[in-house]
């Protein structure tokens, strides 16, 4: 039993960081307004009511849904037509979020080795790993990976 409770409150402590998230997400792009119905229209009335249902019942992906079919229908059957606008914006590395650096050895006889360091806080780590792999295996091929987290900001 205290196996499953511990498992609960983990389950908590994480929905708890995932809605404390959202609540503190900042927005990075401001969203246009819905599209709004075609007065006496009705595909558009059926599609508003599908959106107004979703957002009732807090189905934010079924109430975008929603919206892009209005929108698509709009174009096609009214007429509507885009507007497409430039937003300058930075990609920049999120500094909340630490990167990590790995290294795999493909070197080997008849196939590769395949040994891997795992995920490392510092290139340095990577090359004390393939310099230990290699003291013991002779292997000196690896395939290097770097990641990052990334922001999307817009200059507006």
């Amino acid at each position: 039993m205290e196996r499953d409770e511990r498992l609960s409150a983990a389950v908590r402590a994480a929905n708890d960081r995932s809605l404390n998230d959202l609540l503190t997400a900042r927005t990075l792009v401001s969203l246009p307004p819905p599209p709004e119905p075609v007065p006496d229209c009705e595909p558009c009335a059926e599609l508003a009511g599908l959106r107004a249902h979703a957002r009732a019942v807090g189905d934010g992906s079924a109430e975008t849904d929603a919206d892009v079919l209005l929108s698509r229908h709009q174009r096609r059957d009214h007429g509507e037509r885009r507007v497409f606008r430039y937003v300058p914006f930075t990609i920049v590395q999120d500094q909340s979020a630490l990167p990590e650096y790995q290294a795999r050895c493909v070197a080997g006889d008849d196939a590769d080795c395949g040994a891997t360091s795992g995920p490392c806080p510092t290139p340095t780590d990577v090359e004390e790993w393939q310099r230990r792999h290699t003291q013991e295996t002779r292997h000196t091929r690896y395939r290097r990976c770097f990641a990052d987290y990334a922001v999307l900001e817009c200059r507006l």
